[in-house]
């Protein structure tokens, strides 16, 4: 009996150690596939936008060099109102998500990483209009000034808000490559982008599906 009780103590002791491990990275995969879905139903309308409407004017552009990029804005507010229209989103109306995003400088404190430095990430999150998709998806543009971003955040209230877990933040870019322009508006992490310790950039996500970037080298 008593070598009974002391296996079972054993099993329970293993269980405590690995379950949560197990749990935590469940969770992370469960983020990683809503992320994934969530991307392409957002760059599909994008896709859709540039082709029926024609817009295109509403990008950052990197030129080659560090710190070296520039931008059109000409037709950012036609391209939000479409795509409010196309993905039939809301304008949320529940607590202030932005308080529950960590800002650049804890992120950093706390052992995070961003790919670019000089973005104001806390700015872009102050001045982002925040919708609802009909799943519960909350998707911020920040389209009015020169560093053109979208945030999506695919568990909303569900937490745990954390940049790189359930919280991403991309950019509007004309081209995929890094190398050559495009007609088409891609949604790319090349621009600003930060993650929490543990968190993943979108880049890293997508690899085997929209893109295979070298990240180093876009770490500023």
């Amino acid at each position: 009996m008593a070598e009974v009780l002391i296996t079972l103590g054993i099993i329970g002791i293993v269980a405590a150690m690995t379950i949560p491990g197990l749990m935590g990275k469940y969770k992370m995969k469960a983020f990683e596939v809503a992320f994934k879905k969530q991307y392409s139903v957002l760059q599909n309308a994008l896709n859709y936008i540039t082709a029926e409407y024609g817009i295109g004017a509403c990008y950052i552009y990197y030129t080659g060099t560090q710190m070296s990029y520039e931008y059109r804005t000409d037709e950012c507010l036609l391209l939000e109102k479409y795509l409010i229209e196309s993905l039939n989103l809301k304008e949320y109306d529940g607590d202030d998500l932005k308080t529950k995003y960590a800002d650049q400088e804890t992120v950093y404190a706390q052992g995070g990483e961003s790919v670019n430095r000089y973005c104001n990430y806390s700015h872009i999150v102050r001045n982002a209009n925040v919708y609802r998709t009909n799943d519960g998806t909350i998707l911020m543009f920040d389209l009015k000034g020169d560093v053109l971003q979208i945030i999506l955040d695919v568990n909303a209230e569900g937490g745990p808000n954390k940049w790189g877990y359930d919280v991403f933040m991309l950019a509007l870019s004309n081209h995929n490559k890094y190398t050559s322009m495009d007609n088409q508006i891609y949604l790319t992490d090349e621009f600003c982008s930060i993650i929490e310790k543990g968190g993943k950039y979108p880049r890293t996500i997508l690899r085997n599906q929209k893109f295979n970037n070298e990240d180093e080298d876009f770490l500023w």
